[in-house]
């Protein structure tokens, strides 16, 4: 549900692994545990997308001229160097390897190095200006402010604040190493020091201009062969976050028959499937189909307006494929999801049992008489036990 044009459908299912048409009971429809329950509106195939940059510096060099510090925004290849003054460049030669703008900003002097103090320094620009109130660490509210103007420039195609909102706070995750709630300035020095390090290969804590581009060099064959291996990976059936928020977004799409490019109570039950004829057959009761669909609105509904947003929905795919990416690689593979998929199944297996009308009370059965036991006699019906005979 885009801002802008909405999505064009392309036909159902049309080229989407397996996997990623069963993606969507549990990312958006109710169940999973059921086949009765997976009523799913037709998965779309998701375009080829990179998954998502790291916020903090990366582990290896980007080769985009980086923000200060942190950032969330699209990685950008450099534009390639201009050839030294007075010197052409050869026809069908290829272009000089281009050096990071960061390296320019901060060789103010042009003695064509840069110092480990210096490279600190611009790094944790962003780092002071996030820490609002100067305490040394930064909190999700403080951090979240990385992809806001300035740090953040609004470019053409950028997606929608809240999704980068939603993405930061994954990467927030992955920067508290210590996992106490902050980002604390020690742990973002560590990852500056870190890229540092991978720049200065002879290791005399100076950066300079060759040994950048050296980097670049590998660091962009590096990307190619990733984005090779991300291609091959996709076929082998593995999703990407980006991926998977763009196919939920194309099937609330589908679902969002009035065009407010939101998802309301009404258009949403269509997941719990028909109420009655052939096609309900052997299927649940639609009371109960109808309950589990509802449930998993409210769980994606987290304002409680009773509608189901993008911003919403984003949210919710990026919670839910960190807790499926188990090995933490940006993947989801088969065996991942399958072990959601089963996570899901015994979770709606426990809403139908709590559903389910109490067993009445079974009658307790006599106590057995010993062997050679005569029966009690009967008394005579009107009289009180323990009396003779014949009294009143």
């Amino acid at each position: 549900m885009a801002h802008g044009d909405r999505y064009e459908s392309p036909p159902p299912n049309a080229g989407l692994p397996p996997m990623n048409r069963l993606l969507v009971p549990i990312l958006f429809a109710a169940a999973v545990a059921l086949p009765a329950l997976a009523q799913t509106p037709p998965a779309q195939t998701p375009p080829a997308q990179s998954p998502p940059t790291q916020g903090w510096p990366a582990n290896r060099p980007p080769t985009e001229a980086a923000p200060p510090a942190v950032g969330t925004g699209p990685r950008i290849t450099p534009p390639a160097a201009a050839p030294p003054a007075g010197q052409q460049a050869s026809p069908g030669a290829p272009p000089p390897i281009p050096l990071p703008s960061w390296f320019a900003e901060i060789d103010v002097n042009k003695k064509g190095e840069v110092t480990r103090a210096d490279f600190l320094k611009y790094r944790m620009k962003s780092f002071e200006q996030l820490d609002a109130n100067k305490d040394g660490k930064l909190t999700v509210d403080e951090f979240l402010k990385v992809v806001e103007p300035p740090l953040s420039p609004d470019a053409p195609n950028k997606p929608p604040i809240e999704e980068l909102r939603n993405r930061a706070r994954a990467e927030f995750q992955n920067l508290d190493t210590n996992r106490d709630g902050f980002v604390e300035r020690a742990e973002a020095e560590a990852l500056v020091h870190a890229e540092f390090n991978q720049y200065d290969t002879d290791r005399d804590n100076k950066i300079t201009e060759p040994e950048v581009r050296l980097i670049v060099q590998r660091s962009l064959q590096r990307e190619a062969n990733e984005r090779q291996q991300m291609e091959a990976r996709k076929r082998q059936g593995m999703m990407t976050l980006n991926e998977l928020i763009d196919m939920q977004l194309r099937n609330a799409d589908q679902l969002d028959k009035n065009g407010d490019n939101k998802i309301n109570h009404q258009e949403y039950i269509v997941l719990a499937g028909p109420a009655d004829g052939p096609q309900a057959k052997n299927m649940l009761p639609f009371d109960l189909r109808k309950q589990l669909a509802l449930r998993k609105f409210a769980e994606i509904d987290v304002n409680k307006d009773g509608q189901i947003d993008r911003i919403e929905l984003t949210g919710y795919a990026v919670k839910q494929f960190l807790e499926m990416d188990l090995n933490k690689d940006r993947f989801i593979s088969e065996e991942e999801f399958k072990k959601a998929q089963d996570h899901e199944s015994e979770k709606v297996r426990a809403f139908i049992q709590t559903q389910q009308p109490a067993a009445p009370p079974q009658p307790r059965p006599a106590p057995a008489q010993p062997r050679g036991a005569q029966p009690a006699p009967q008394q005579p019906p009107g009289l009180a036990p323990g009396l003779p005979q014949g009294t009143r």
